[in-house]
Order: C-alpha cells, then sequence, then structure tokens
C-alpha cells in the first residue's frame, strides 16, 4: 500500500499545483519525497467526507483524489491550546505535504490543506510567511485585517505576511488548499 499511497499523494500535489498555476508554482521545484505517509489518528477524520461535498466543478478533481487518501494525511493541529478553546485541534487543523516538517520537505514552501468544521471559528492569528489559499469545498467568512467576506469553491485569498486573519464556517465544512512562501515559512502561526 505504501508505494500505491506515494503515487496517489503525489497526483494529488500534482493537481494542487495545476489549480495553482496562475500563481507560478513550478512543479519541478517539488522536493522529493523523504517521509512516509501513515494512518491517522486525528479526530478530523471524522470530517472526511462531508469536507470534500460541497466543492465546485474546478476542484473536484482535486477533491476526488483526496476522498482516495484522506486517512492517511498527516493532519495535525500544533497551535498552543486556548484557555477559551481548549479542543479546537478536534475540529480543525492542516494537512502539510511540502513544508517544514511534511514528507515532502522544504524549508522554502509550504503546501497543505486546511480543514475546518462547521460551526467553527478558526480565531485571529497572523504568521510571518506569505499565505495564499484555494477553497476547495464549502463556504465560510475570511477575514482580514477586519474586512470580511463569505468565499465559495474556486476563490483564491491572499494573507500576506504578519497580517492578521480569521476564518468561519458554519453548516459546511471548509476545505482549502493552502500554500506559504516568502523569507519565513518555518515560525508556525500564532494566536493574537
Amino acid at each position: 500500500m505504501s508505494k500505491e499511497l506515494d503515487i496517489k499523494i503525489r497526483k494529488i500535489i500534482d493537481e494542487a499545483i495545476k489549480l495553482l498555476n496562475e500563481n507560478n508554482i513550478d512543479s519541478n521545484n517539488i522536493p522529493e519525497q523523504t517521509g512516509s505517509f501513515e494512518k491517522s489518528t486525528s479526530p478530523l477524520l471524522k470530517y472526511a467526507e462531508s469536507s470534500t461535498l460541497h466543492g465546485s466543478k474546478e476542484t473536484e478533481p482535486l477533491l476526488r483524489l483526496i476522498r482516495e487518501v484522506f486517512d492517511y494525511l498527516p493532519w495535525k493541529y500544533n497551535y498552543e491550546e486556548r484557555e477559551d478553546k481548549k479542543d479546537l485541534g478536534s475540529y480543525m487543523g492542516w494537512a502539510e505535504l511540502i513544508g517544514p516538517e511534511a514528507p515532502y520537505k522544504s524549508d522554502d514552501f509550504c503546501l497543505g490543506f486546511t480543514l475546518i468544521s462547521p460551526y467553527t471559528l478558526y480565531p485571529e492569528h497572523r504568521h510571518p510567511a506569505i499565505e495564499l489559499y484555494k477553497v476547495l469545498s464549502g463556504i465560510a467568512e475570511w477575514t482580514l485585517e477586519g474586512a470580511t467576506s463569505k468565499r465559495v469553491p474556486g476563490e483564491v485569498i491572499l494573507h500576506p505576511s504578519n497580517k492578521i486573519h480569521k476564518m468561519q464556517t458554519y453548516d459546511q465544512a471548509l476545505l482549502a488548499l493552502y500554500t506559504w512562501s516568502g523569507n519565513d515559512v518555518v515560525t508556525l502561526s500564532e494566536y493574537v
């Protein structure tokens, strides 16, 4: 299964890059795979199906590939615990495929997926990396520096370095493709 899984995940990376091709991400610069993909135990697995149901014609090919390997993506949540939201990691997280801690190791670029369950607030946060999102499935409110707009599958959202932003879901889980770029993709996000 491991070799077959690795091939499927590489197809996901290639399809993700095709979706982002207007941003000049070169698939020839993808690092070699150095880590493995293991069966996840993340609480986010309960959202595997619902997080991939509300896509668009454009995002459906990638969602179909994600459905096949969802349980093997490296889902995590690595914020410090919040007193007001102790179990937030059960409702949101990300699977980094390329990045400092990913199976495709890179300290210069990150690519992965963010999942936020229904009726969940991803609180205000910031990070040094420039973040680009492409909504794959679900409708959510995105707020950047106090300006809020509803975003749907296929839309692209840019969060410049260190700008405060948050996301709020309602009746649909949100699954979005993300990239981190810029001078620092190693420093983690922090709540504000």
